[in-house]
């Protein structure tokens, strides 16, 4: 399984907030009056050089919360529920990259990235 897939795996039906969990791609029925989670692959590096080989692989994968325009939730506690949980799972928060709207749907959203490690490649 790929990084990102199993990220999905993780994540899909574990938040009672989230209506739904994309991978890759937002279908066009996606409804601006839902949360949802939607995450992609970021970039990968290789790490732990020695004798001219690598031991083990970077992943940085970014998840996007999109809330819904009629959410009530608390943001702050939606997004640290999420970074703790992903901590929990061996996952570092690289980056929070701050909420902002959506031209097209007017829905709030925020961008993590995150890391994992995976040796023994």
């Amino acid at each position: 399984m790929t990084a990102l897939s199993n990220l999905y795996g993780l994540l899909s039906g574990h938040f009672d907030w989230a209506d739904d969990v994309y991978i890759k791609s937002v279908p066009d029925t996606a409804k601006s009056n839902s949360t949802f989670i939607f995450m992609r692959d970021s970039t990968q590096q290789l790490k732990d050089f020695g004798s001219n080989a690598f031991r083990s692989m970077q992943y940085d994968l970014e998840i996007q919360i999109y809330y819904s325009t009629e959410s009530e939730l608390d943001y702050d506690s939606v997004e640290l529920d999420l970074m703790r949980f992903l901590i929990s799972k061996g996952y570092v928060v690289e980056n929070v990259r701050g909420r902002i709207q959506d031209p097209d749907t007017a829905q709030d959203y925020q961008t993590i990235i995150v890391g994992k490690t995976e040796r023994g490649i």
